[in-house]
């Protein structure tokens, strides 16, 4: 399996839509390797999903994603699994070991609400509020 993952000083890039690197890595049973690393800072928005098509990347493990920017790379055959965080070594190895749905692996902020099309059902456990609680007087300005 051939997976894409954006990179900054060693970590997952926070933002796929502006990364500079993309590093390309062959998953076997055993172990993966690093087959290499793409400059993409000159590389456009409008580019990037037919680029990882050409480049033959079946899974890309990124952290912040746009909504469009995702489903452009879908429409391209490409799953994507956002919103990780952490050493890519350590998101490599977690995804190879099936622990990559560890809060670990989880951008901060994104534990409470999981968007995850093709990796799982979607998780969402926001809960919302009916009450209102108590109403605020509304003060008159007439003299009694």
């Amino acid at each position: 399996m051939k997976i894409a993952l954006p990179e900054h000083q060693g970590r997952i890039a926070p933002v796929f839509d502006c990364c500079r690197t993309l590093w390309v890595c062959g998953l076997a049973r055993d172990d993966f390797t690093i087959e290499g690393r793409e400059d993409w800072s000159s590389l456009s928005l409008q580019r990037r999903p037919v680029r990882l098509r050409e480049m033959g990347i079946e899974l890309l493990l990124c952290g912040g994603i746009s909504c469009r920017l995702e489903e452009q790379i879908r429409n391209q055959g490409i799953p994507v699994l956002p919103w990780l965080a952490g050493d890519v070594r350590e998101i490599l190895a977690a995804f190879k070991d099936g622990r990559i749905g560890d809060p670990a692996f989880e951008m901060p902020g994104r534990s409470r609400c999981r968007r995850r099309a093709g990796f799982g059902t979607v998780n969402c456990r926001r809960t919302r509020n009916t009450a209102r609680g108590p109403q605020r007087e509304e003060k008159s300005n007439a003299k009694t």
